[in-house]
């Protein structure tokens, strides 16, 4: 997949997302590899799963979470749009507790909260009925994606972030902030660094230092 050859190229296994939850205590990091794998399988299950095709929408109205990022890198693939909001996209990528807000809807995939990836069921939880269980579904999906991509590059042209900065930044709440705090440090062959949940000055200056950041958002 070319999606993420550039960083594939310069260095497929050093740190490209890393993802703290103060809330929980993880920290989770995921290179050019397991990014690229991730969003081979997310793009294969839009495809195979879901009959989505070019031009498609999906939602995706989910807290800052990797699996929201991994969700997007997969639409990026297929050139699937991505909405945060829009009840009435072809599929719906939701909490647990947001499921009441969709039920009805054709298509409703659940994504756990768990930091592993693990589904609903896995951990210990119930699926409603008519849900997908996100975790386990696409885990059953190819981690390589042999359709034509676009590179990230040529996707996010203009960007004010620093060519190999390492970014820091809480967490997005739109598209346009999910743009500038992940797919464009991406881009210019850098990294991001997100961290959700409270965290106050200090702590994120702790972070900044431990994780050497250099730009923060």
């Amino acid at each position: 997949m070319e999606l993420l050859s550039h960083l594939l190229a310069l260095d497929p296994a050093s740190p490209r997302l890393t993802v703290y939850n103060e809330s929980t205590g993880a920290r989770l990091d995921f290179s050019a590899i397991t990014l690229d794998n991730w969003a081979s399988k997310v793009g294969n299950m839009l495809l195979e799963e879901l009959d989505l095709e070019e031009g498609s929408l999906i939602t995706i109205d989910l807290p800052v979470s990797w699996q929201a990022a991994m969700i997007m890198l997969g639409a990026l693939a297929t050139s699937v749009e991505v909405s945060f909001d829009d009840p009435e996209a072809d599929a719906i990528f939701t909490s647990l507790d947001r499921f009441s807000h969709y039920k009805g809807h054709s298509d409703v995939l659940i994504v756990s909260e768990d930091p592993f990836g693990r589904g609903v069921v896995e951990g210990g939880g119930e699926l409603p009925n008519g849900a997908i269980d996100f975790g386990p579904t696409v885990r059953f999906y190819g981690d390589q994606f042999f359709q034509p991509t676009r590179t990230l590059p040529e996707i996010i042209q203009h960007s004010d972030v620093p060519v190999g900065a390492r970014v820091l930044a809480t967490g997005w709440s739109d598209i346009e902030s999910f743009n500038h705090q992940v797919l464009e440090p991406l881009a210019v062959g850098g990294s991001a660094v997100i961290v959700t949940g409270l965290a106050d000055i200090e702590r994120l200056n702790q972070i900044a230092t431990n994780e050497k950041t250099t730009h923060r958002i």
